[in-house]
């Protein structure tokens, strides 16, 4: 990825949140988006995983169990 290409990502991101940042912190969060986007996509990277449906969903369900 590029700078322009972080730059212009992280405008979209902080647009999309309504976040407002000048010129100086758009920079400094497009400098370190590149490694926040390489570890945020390894989270999903499942190589070595045993099962085929991983544990990466969590259900909400309410459960009643009598004492």
């Amino acid at each position: 990825m590029t700078g322009e290409e972080a730059v212009a990502a992280v405008r979209v991101l902080l647009s999309a949140a309504a976040l407002p940042a000048d010129e100086h912190e758009a920079a400094a969060l497009a400098a370190a988006y590149p490694a926040q986007r390489a570890a945020v996509d390894a989270l999903y990277e499942l190589r070595s995983a045993r099962y085929a449906d991983s544990a990466q969903r969590f259900f909400a369900d309410a459960r009643i169990v009598e004492w």
